[in-house]
Order: C-alpha cells, then structure tokens, then sequence
C-alpha cells in the first residue's frame, strides 16, 4: 500500500510541476501503463466492457465512510479501482471542489487534481494503472498522474472541444489510449483520437465521417478494445436512429501507416440510438439498438476481420440503458429500462436463461428498477454476484433508493446478499456508475458507491 500523498496545489503550481516533470520525461521514456487484473469493472480493467471486477465482493453493507463533495458536483459515472486505490470523477466549478479525486481503501482522501479538470470530467472515468499511476480527461484536457508521487506526469489540450467518453488503454503493449468524444457537445466536432501513453502525444485524431452523406458519427459510451482493434457505437448527429457500429484498426507501426494511426476495418448499420459499450466475448460482440415501436433490441455480431455476420437478434418492450455484464458462467445480464427486471441472456441465440425481480429482492412493492451499470463479482464459494443501482420512479419520490448485491448463483431468481439505502429518498441521492471492489491492508472489502449529488460511500466489511 503506498503511503498517502499530499494533495497538489493549485493549477499553477502543477503547471509549474509539469514542466519539471515534462523535461525528466524527455530523458527517461514512461513505460507503458498496466491495468489491474481485478477491482474495477468495464473499460478501466478489462478493455472488453465485460463489467467483470474478477474479484470477491464483500458479504456485508457497512458503510465504512462517505465523502460528501462540495457543492455544486454531479455525481459522474462512477469509480475505478486498482485493488488498493479508488480513483473517482464527478462534474462542478473547480473553483470549489476537485473533478478527480482518490482515496484509499477505507474512504481516506489522498490526491485531488487541484482544480485541473472541469465540469465535464464526469463524462470519464479515469483509467487508474497497477503501478498508481492514472489518466483522465475532461474537454479541454487528457493527463497523466503518478500517486505515488503526487505529480503531474504530463497534461495535454483534448484532441477536440467535444466532452469526452471514458478513455480505454489501447495496443498489444497497452502504450496507447484511445479517447472517443461524445454527441451531444454545444462546440466541437466529435471524434476518435490515440494519445501515446508514455508522453500524451496525439498520434492520431479522426471523425466518423460518412462521406456519401456527409454525417459524422458520435458515441455515448465507452468503445470497446481488443489489443489493435476498438469498436464504438455510434449514432448520426443530430440523428440518434441513424446506429452504426465502427471496427476501428488502430496501427501498431510504419507498416500501416504509422504507429497509432486510425483506419475503419467495417462498419454495421443499425437503427439506433444505442445506450450500451459493446460487450467483447471472443469474436462476437453484443449490444443494444431500438426497433420500430421504441422497445429495445439486443444483437449480436460476429467479427470476420473485414465484416460482420449477424447472429441474432432480440426484441424488448423497452428500451435498455446499460451495457450488458458477462456472466462467468454463460450469458450476460441486461435490464429492459423501467421494467423493474435483469434478464440474463444466451450468448448463441439470445434467449431468456434467468429472470431477477429487483422489488421482490428487496421486500419492496413493485417499482423498484435498475439505473447503474451492473458490476459482476463472486463470493468466496464461487457464487456469482450482481451489484447494482435501484430506485422507484420520479425525481422526488418518496421512497429510497439502493445499491443491491444479489447472488444469482443460487436461485433462478436469485437472492439478496445485502443492500445498502444510499438516502431517505431520490430527492436527496440517488445511485450512479458502476461498483469497484476496493481492499484494506487489514484485508476488508468494500464497494465503492458514487451518488448523484457528488458523494462517494465505501460500502463493505468493517
């Protein structure tokens, strides 16, 4: 566990650090950045979007400490964890309180960023590397931070003015990062752009642009990585029913044009908008589109390497809102939005394998649904585990909202393992993001909580 550091001054003083440390990098390259094998969900561990934390969660919903950020913040899309750290994001004036904020395992404040990042930092989670060091973006700025040492390693102006989507490690070596910026940006034009690792260097910066009809193409979510290859979905601007999902070859070296350099492999037209990061299993990925009526289809593709093949596709009565979690047995689990339902589904032909009733669960009347992302871990014997967000409808309702552990090992409706009542009601708080797993020196686990209105819960073993 590394001692705690001291929080950086403000941007002055950093920009003056970053010199230093930008003129000690020219002489001593940066090796590449290694993710974590376990703690944190999606892009940030596991460049596939599986949700996979591959880690044992705790048993119990203590909570063990809550952090509640200065006013105004939004809550962000969560946190991510190398195991020992927790990095988290949230959107508010710098003025008054820091965007990217780390702490350790028991919820003790270690590093901010000092005002570095604006409003817009929430739109990314950070990619935070085994060896402590992390990367973050906001739409004026991509940096590197060591926390071990407190500094800045380098800090560079974003590709675009466009606000950011969560940057993902890229490349066999994972010595590049692919930073996609997302539609609905008052100023810029979105694009998909590789920053080298070591030095923050721009080495490649693109928009999807569809020349015999002169859309560009933009994302809402993370893209998906398998070593030299990302997919992003992507809709039209100002055309969310125009979906098209992009294979994008990202070049290893001067055999294709130059390191980082971006090529399209194929593209799949589909009616979109989709609200998911595709889900990489092998060869096939598995995402999210609309059908005709508004109701929500899930697909899944096969990569050819120069084309897709659909495999199949299924139709929801309702839209879905989040990426599908990999089930370690089989499957993957998604929610219809508003159902009040998780359904895990069959990779080959996409039928219903396990239904799970969210109320039911939580001993509630009916209108308890999911709203986060779903993280997946296991308890101790194996057992597979779903942590998520819940609430009821509207803003200012009356009942609390949850963040539920359910085991899905043991029933085919699954059982409550605990939850935890983030606040008396969705007015005051309601759940965000995704659920990392974060461990003390003492061994104690917890699962990292982001709420709404900027707080930020350690929820576990005492």
């Amino acid at each position: 566990m590394p001692s705690p550091v001291s929080r950086p001054r403000r941007p002055a003083t950093l920009r003056h650090t970053l010199t230093a440390t930008l003129a000690l990098l020219a002489m001593a390259p940066v090796a590449a950045l290694t993710l974590g094998t376990e703690g944190c969900p999606m892009a940030h561990c596991d460049g596939r979007m599986s949700d996979l934390t591959n880690a044992v969660g705790p048993t119990t919903a203590v909570a063990v400490s809550v952090d509640r950020t200065a006013p105004p913040a939004v809550g962000g899309l969560g946190c991510v964890s190398n195991t020992r750290l927790v990095a988290c994001t949230g959107g508010g004036d710098p003025a008054l309180t820091s965007n990217l904020i780390v702490y350790d395992a028991d919820g003790n404040r270690l590093w901010d960023d000092g005002g570095l990042l604006g409003a817009t930092a929430w739109k990314s989670v950070p990619i935070l590397g085994s060896d402590d060091r992390l990367i973050a973006a906001d739409q004026d700025t991509v940096l590197m931070a060591d926390l071990k040492t407190g500094q800045i390693v380098w800090q560079v102006p974003s590709p675009d003015a466009a606000s950011p989507i969560s940057p993902v490690l890229a490349g066999t070596q994972q010595d590049m990062v692919l930073l996609a910026s997302g539609a609905g940006s008052a100023t810029g034009t979105p694009k998909v752009s590789v920053l080298d690792v070591a030095s923050g260097t721009l080495l490649d910066s693109r928009a999807l642009f569809d020349a015999s009809t002169g859309w560009v193409y933009a994302t809402y979510n993370t893209p998906a990585v398998v070593g030299n290859r990302a997919y992003v979905l992507a809709s039209a601007v100002g055309r969310d029913a125009r979906g098209r999902l992009y294979a994008l070859d990202i070049c290893a070296d001067d055999s294709c044009g130059g390191r980082g350099k971006l090529s399209v492999a194929w593209t799949y037209d589909f009616r979109g908008p989709s609200n998911a990061s595709p889900l990489v299993v092998g060869s096939r990925l598995f995402f999210d589109g609309r059908n005709s009526s508004g109701g929500g289809v899930f697909m899944a593709l096969e990569d050819q390497g120069t084309a897709p093949s659909l495999l199949w596709q299924a139709s929801f009565s309702a839209k879905f809102a989040a990426s599908a979690a990999q089930d370690p047995r089989g499957g993957f689990w998604v929610y219809p939005w508003q159902t009040g339902k998780l359904l895990r589904i069959h990779p080959s032909n996409g039928t219903l394998l396990q239904t799970v009733d969210v109320s039911t669960l939580l001993g509630a009347a009916p209108g308890y649904y999911p709203v986060t992302a779903v993280s997946t871990s296991t308890t101790d014997n194996g057992a597979v585990v779903l942590t998520f967000g819940a609430r009821t409808k509207g803003r200012s309702n009356a009942t609390p909202p949850y963040v539920m552990a359910v085991n899905v090992s043991n029933a085919s409706n699954g059982s409550l393992l605990w939850s935890y009542q983030l606040a008396r009601n969705t007015a005051q708080n309601v759940p965000t993001g995704q659920f990392p797993v974060v461990t003390n020196a003492a061994g104690s686990k917890r699962v990292v909580v982001r709420g709404g209105n900027g707080s930020t819960a350690f929820v576990g073993e005492p």
